[in-house]
C-alpha cells in the first residue's frame, strides 16, 4: 500500500489498491466518513443510496501522470422538508462537484495560466506528463476570484495595448508594494477619475506626460501630488539635453576641436588612386587611339593595355639588362 499522504486528502480517503503502467498510475480510493450533510439543507444522513465511481486526473508522481479512481456514496435526505431527496457526498477538499481533476491540480493548472498564459503553459504541462489544452488554461484564469486589494498609498498608472495601435486601457499598480490594483477598460480622463473617487487615499500618483491623466487625477484626487515615473524623467532629461546641445553648434565645436589624424593612419585611410588619375580627357573630335598589332607596340598578350603603360619593348629592354633588380618597373 502507498504512503496515503500522495493523496489529495489523506482525512477523508482511503487508498485501496495502486495499479501502474508504462503510461499512468490508477489509484483507487473511496471515503471514510460514515456520514455527510445535505448540500441544500445542511442535515446530517447516514443513509446510503447508491455508490457510483469518478475518474479524476491528480498530480503526476515522477512524471507519470496519475488517475483516481474514487468511489463515492450517494444519501437519503432525512429532512421532510428538503427538496433534495437524494444527493452526493461532497469533498470540497479533494474535488469540485462535476469536475474531472482534483483541487490540487487545478490550482497548479490556474498557476501555470498566470505565469505563462494558454500556450506557454500547455508546453509546460505536457513535460509534466499532463494533458490539458490553451483554452482551459484560459478559462481557469477567467474563473479565478479576483483577490481583493486596499487603496495604494503611491499609485503608478500608465496605459497598455489591447490592440496594438488600436484599442488601449489603463493598468493602476501599488508602487510600493509592486503589485497590479486594477485594469480599465480605457485611459480616458473621465474613467480615471471615477476610480480615485471610489478609492479615496491616494497620496501620489506617478503617471506619464498625458494629460488625460493629469486631468484625471486633478478631478478624481486635488489633493495628491502628481510626479512623473523613472523612465519619464529620463526621457525628459535626454530630450532637454539634446535641444540644448543641437542650438549650440559653435560651442561644441569650439570645446571639442578636431585633431588631426597621424600621417600613418591618414595614408591607410586614403583610398588607392585609379591608374588614370591625372591624366587629360581624350578632346573633343580626337579619334581615339587603337593599337595595332603590327606596328609592334604591343606585347604577344592579346590584353590591350592601358595608355601611357609601358611598352613591350620597354620591358623587354629592362628585364634583359643586368641591374633590373635595382631598377623599378611599376610607376
Amino acid at each position: 500500500m502507498a504512503n496515503p499522504t500522495l493523496l489529495p486528502d489523506p482525512t477523508c480517503l482511503h487508498l485501496k489498491c495502486l495499479e501502474a503502467s508504462t503510461s499512468v498510475s490508477t489509484a483507487l480510493v473511496e471515503t471514510t466518513s460514515s456520514e455527510t450533510l445535505c448540500p441544500v439543507c445542511h442535515f446530517r444522513s447516514e443513509k446510503v443510496h447508491s455508490r457510483y465511481v469518478r475518474l479524476l486526473a491528480d498530480l503526476p508522481w515522477m512524471g507519470c501522470a496519475v488517475r483516481l479512481e474514487l468511489h463515492v456514496r450517494r444519501f437519503f435526505c432525512t429532512n421532510q422538508e428538503c427538496a433534495r431527496q437524494i444527493f452526493t457526498e461532497r469533498l470540497p477538499t479533494v474535488v469540485a462537484p462535476y469536475a474531472r481533476r482534483t483541487t490540487r491540480l487545478t490550482d497548479i493548472f490556474t498557476l501555470i495560466g498566470f505565469a505563462l498564459g494558454g500556450e506557454a503553459g500547455r508546453r509546460l504541462v505536457a513535460g509534466m506528463g499532463l494533458v490539458t489544452s490553451p483554452d482551459t488554461l484560459l478559462r481557469l484564469i477567467h474563473a479565478a476570484q479576483e483577490s481583493s486589494h486596499t487603496t495604494p498609498r503611491v499609485l503608478g498608472v500608465d496605459d497598455f495595448s489591447f490592440r496594438r495601435r488600436v484599442s488601449f486601457g489603463t493598468i493602476l499598480i501599488d508602487l510600493e508594494k509592486r503589485v497590479p490594483v486594477d485594469l480599465l477598460p480605457d485611459r480616458e480622463a473621465e474613467t480615471f477619475a471615477k476610480w480615485l473617487k471610489a478609492h479615496p487615499g491616494v497620496e501620489i500618483i506617478s503617471r506619464d506626460r498625458g494629460g488625460d491623466y493629469a486631468k484625471g487625477a486633478k478631478q478624481g484626487a486635488p489633493n495628491a501630488k502628481q510626479i512623473a515615473d523613472r523612465w519619464h524623467l529620463l526621457k525628459n532629461l535626454s530630450e532637454t539635453m539634446q535641444n540644448f546641445f543641437l542650438r549650440k553648434p559653435s560651442q561644441l565645436k569650439a570645446a571639442a576641436p578636431i585633431q588631426p589624424a597621424p600621417a600613418s593612419i591618414a595614408e591607410e585611410a586614403s583610398p588607392a588612386l585609379p591608374w588614370y588619375t591625372g591624366q587629360s580627357k581624350r578632346k573633343a573630335g580626337e579619334e581615339p587611339t587603337v593599337p595595332s598589332r603590327a606596328c609592334g607596340t604591343l606585347s604577344p598578350d592579346p590584353r590591350v593595355f592601358p595608355p601611357n603603360r609601358w611598352t613591350w619593348p620597354t620591358l623587354r629592354a629592362r628585364w634583359d639588362s643586368p641591374a633590373k633588380g635595382s631598377i623599378p618597373i611599376s610607376r
